[in-house]
């Protein structure tokens, strides 16, 4: 036998008939979803779980919607697409980085390989310079025993009787000669085509050459260090010439090398 319901359930309807009440208040609410995490963001798995445990805690009485469904298996494709995208992009980028280290390192060898076939090649030149009369910027003479010295110096346009004058290390003057005629331009005289009086004994000088010019005015001209190469020496991997017994210049500040 069923036993009476209470009546607080039913209604009297107008016909008289009884009516059951409709459910008051809410549904019950749905357990708090626990989704899995990944710290270094979303992928594909993680997706798919979250899903899953989306449809099955899903409100039986507000079910999920077929456009939303729809819309998220879209987004997932979306992300899925992004992945694969971010996968090669990151393996285009690593191959380009790698492709960059290896040129660098290449550059890095040439380089090197460059520097030491100049240095060969500086120090084969500087050997074959030995002997021969090397000339730089100054104005310093070396006269040997025999009074061998070499003049050389920039006339310019300048031309007529030249002179020559002699200084010691103290700046002294030594000595004097002439020269009947100067051309112009670049030339070289032997200090034994010039009558100096008194000789000049051998040793080290510095001198000045000067010009007269038409008018008699004794004009000074550019002058040259020139002297005998006599050895080299290398300094931190640089060829370095002896002109003379004591006078050092690197190869590369050498202006010309005379026989």
């Amino acid at each position: 036998m069923i036993s009476a319901l209470p009546r607080s359930l039913f209604a009297t309807s107008a016909t008289g008939l009884a009516v059951a009440d409709p459910p008051k208040g809410s549904a019950e609410p749905s357990q708090p979803r626990v989704l899995p995490t990944n710290p270094s963001g979303m992928g594909r798995d993680e997706f798919l779980k979250m899903l899953v445990a989306q449809l099955k805690n899903q409100d039986p009485l507000n079910p999920m919607d077929g456009k939303d469904m729809a819309a998220q298996l879209a987004q997932f494709s979306t992300v899925e697409q992004l992945i694969d995208i971010n996968k090669s992009m990151t393996a285009a980028q690593e191959a380009q980085e790698a492709t960059a280290d290896a040129i660098q390192s290449l550059e890095k060898t040439q380089n090197e390989r460059a520097n030491e076939l100049a240095s060969l090649i500086e120090g084969q030149m500087a050997v074959s310079t030995v002997g021969k009369i090397g000339v730089t910027t100054g104005n310093t003479v070396f006269v040997d025993r025999d009074g061998i010295g070499s003049l050389v110096v920039d006339t310019g346009t300048l031309k007529g009787v030249g002179q020559v004058t002699v200084f010691d290390e103290k700046g002294n003057t030594v000595s004097r000669g002439l020269l009947p005629k100067v051309g112009t331009g670049s030339q070289a005289f032997d200090m034994r085509d010039i009558t100096f009086d008194p000789p000049v004994e051998p040793g080290k000088y510095s001198y000045k050459f000067e010009v007269a010019t038409d008018g008699g005015q004794w004009r000074q001209v550019k002058t040259y260090t020139a002297g005998r190469i006599t050895g080299m020496k290398y300094d931190q991997g640089n060829p370095i010439l002896i002109i003379g017994d004591s006078l050092t210049v690197p190869l590369s500040q050498l202006i010309q090398i005379r026989s």
